[in-house]
């Protein structure tokens, strides 16, 4: 055991968990800062004269609580603050950032593509609508502090009156009430696990592999009518959903 250390073998309380604390205390002091690299698993070992297993068992009981998080060919960081969405109220991306208190200049949205096109087949039967009808798809990124955590592709109903040259930087939830006098009540979703590929993986500043949600929601206004079929990845490492159940 390395002198100073700051672990003490003698205790009953396992030496993983000892370090793990240690480490715990660092970034509540702001030693290490969300984003930060923590030094290595060689470093930790040499450092506090512990066997890799402890250090490992360690890291991973914080990555397990979210206070770290693992970065294939980088090492082991900070975990930057993760959104929390419940999912007991259907939100806005937008409204839900502002009911967690975030500035409206920290969040920004890029359009990257709004265009008609044809329903295909899938899309159709989302939108209970014919195969070829024409539809709104609109492909967006958002953004927090500048940095990536998701990217949308909507498909709306052309026949709402909804144009491509809306203004899309807005929440589309607000474009469908304010603009178009569209009465939502309520939408279906669905989120499942996945990795990064492609476009997404380079958007959302990602390796290709690397986690991410899927969440599929279908939107529905009065009269059962579905209006917005939407698919959003997000980054797994920024989000965390919360279903409150009661009995």
């Amino acid at each position: 055991m390395k002198q100073n250390s700051g672990l003490d073998p003698s205790s009953p309380i396992p030496l993983y968990f000892q370090l793990q604390e240690i480490l715990r205390k660092q970034i509540g002091a702001g030693e290490y800062k969300p984003g930060d690299l923590i030094p290595s698993e060689k470093e930790l070992q040499e450092r506090f004269g512990v066997s890799r297993i402890t250090v490992r068992n360690a890291i991973n009981g914080l990555v397990f609580e979210d206070l770290l998080v693992k970065k294939q060919g980088h090492g082991t960081m900070v975990a930057l603050p993760r959104i929390v969405e419940d999912f007991s109220r259907l939100k806005s991306f937008t409204e839900k950032m502002r009911d967690l208190g975030t500035d409206p200049d920290r969040i920004e949205t890029r359009v990257l593509r709004a265009k008609r096109i044809s329903a295909s087949q899938r899309i159709g039967g989302h939108l209970k609508i014919p195969v070829s009808d024409t539809l709104i798809y609109i492909k967006r990124l958002r953004l927090i502090d500048g940095e990536p955590v998701a990217v949308f592709e909507s498909y709306i109903r052309a026949e709402l009156g909804i144009g491509e040259d809306e203004d899309f930087t807005r929440s589309i939830y607000e474009i469908f009430e304010k603009d178009h006098k569209l009465k939502i009540i309520g939408a279906e979703k669905s989120i499942e696990a996945s990795c990064a590929q492609g476009e997404e993986a380079a958007l959302l500043h990602l390796q290709e592999g690397d986690s991410t949600l899927i969440i599929r929601h279908t939107t529905f206004a009065e009269g059962n009518l579905p209006i917005e079929y939407a698919e959003g990845v997000y980054r797994a490492d920024r989000y965390k959903y919360v279903v409150r159940l009661k009995r």
